[in-house]
Parts: C-alpha cells; structure tokens; sequence
C-alpha cells in the first residue's frame, strides 16, 4: 500500500447445501456431501469471490476435512483456481463434535438429547462423548490467532456454521466470555468478510452474505 500499513483480508465462507439439510440428520461431524443444488452453490461463491473480491489462485485457502465444506471449497477454487500447496484441508475447523449425535437422525438426537439448562453453560454437553462450547473455542483459538499472525495478506476459510460462530468472533478479537452475550450466526454459503489494518479497528463490510445463483 502506498501508505506502507500492513492490510490483512479474511474472508469465511459457512458450506453449501449439505445432505443432512434435506435428509433428516444431523450435521455435526456426520461426514456428509453436498446436494447438486449446494454444489451450484459453491460454484457461484467462487464466481462472486474472483468479481467482487478480485480472489484468484494468490489467495491461501484453508478447509475443514469433512466432507461437505471441502467440496464446497472444491466448487469455489473451480474459478479461482489456487494450487494445490495452497489449499489446506485441517480436522481443526470441524464442525462441533455431537459425540454419538454425530449424523444420526433428528428423531434420534431429539429423543436422545440431554434437555438445554435453562442458563447458558458453556461446558454442557448434549450426548456422550460430545463436544462442549468451551473446548471448541479452545480448539478454535490457536487456528485464529495463527491466521492473524501470518504474513499472508488474502486468507480465504471454509467451514462449518458452529464452527464459524466461535471463529468469526475470534477473528473480531472478542473473549470466550462474550459469546455468553453474543456470537455470529450464520446460513449455509453465508460469506463473511474481515479487513484488518495495523492500529485500526477491525472492519466487517458484510456478514453472512448470501451469493445468488
């Protein structure tokens, strides 16, 4: 830049229309596919990303392992065609794990379920062997701050909804305790945007935005 400051882009990207969406089932770490209709999707976005954000094969791509998040990264670098050592798919942006809720049926979960507290509790677990809220955000953490120290200028994130409600408010620099207040919450191919420049605030021109066909 001109003026010698440092400008950092990150932008989330929340996956396309998933299986689950239509079956019946639970996400969570259920390794499901994308439906034709989220794999249009993923395409569009990656359209929307190159016109709008000038995205291009520079950019440093992360995805989530499972299944439907790095297909929609796979529909998405259809246009912006970043190379392969560029492109890194991680376990650490997964979705949170429900445990033995993890791609059953909602019929299931909701007869199986351990009932809400009627006050937020960050360590409480809905079926055994899940996950809670606190170690996500702990599993979260060290990923964000990688991100916001790296050099790399352009960061492109594909992920889960839970997932991106914790990171994207890492990304804002907000503390664990806030998210008992507040936390983003997203749509399936919602796109977030996040531009960081050294001794401002943090800017978010948009937030979940929705990519038309």
């Amino acid at each position: 830049m001109a003026d010698g400051k440092r400008r950092k882009t990150i932008i989330t990207v929340q996956h396309t229309q998933s299986e689950h969406h239509v079956n019946g089932y639970i996400g969570a770490q259920g390794n499901w596919n994308l439906t034709e209709l989220g794999k249009e999707q993923a395409r569009a976005i990656g359209r929307w990303l190159s016109e709008r954000e000038h995205c291009d094969g520079s950019w440093l791509l992360y995805t989530s392992d499972l299944n439907r998040a790095f297909q929609t990264a796979e529909g998405i670098n259809e246009t912006l065609h970043i190379p392969e050592d560029r492109f890194i798919s991680t376990d650490v942006i997964r979705e949170l794990n429900l445990g033995e809720g993890n791609g059953k049926p909602r019929e299931w979960a909701n007869a199986h379920a351990k009932p809400w507290p009627e006050v937020y509790d960050p360590y409480f677990r809905s079926f055994e062997g899940s996950e809670c809220d606190a170690e996500m955000w702990k599993r979260l953490e060290p990923f964000a701050k990688e991100l916001l120290a790296s050099e790399e200028e352009h960061i492109l994130v594909v992920s889960h909804g839970g997932a991106l409600g914790f990171l994207n408010s890492l990304l804002m620099g907000n503390s664990f305790e806030e998210t008992r207040r507040w936390r983003f919450f997203g749509h399936s191919g919602g796109v977030t945007k996040f531009v960081y420049e050294e001794g401002q605030p943090v800017k978010v021109p948009y937030v979940s935005v929705y990519v038309d066909l």
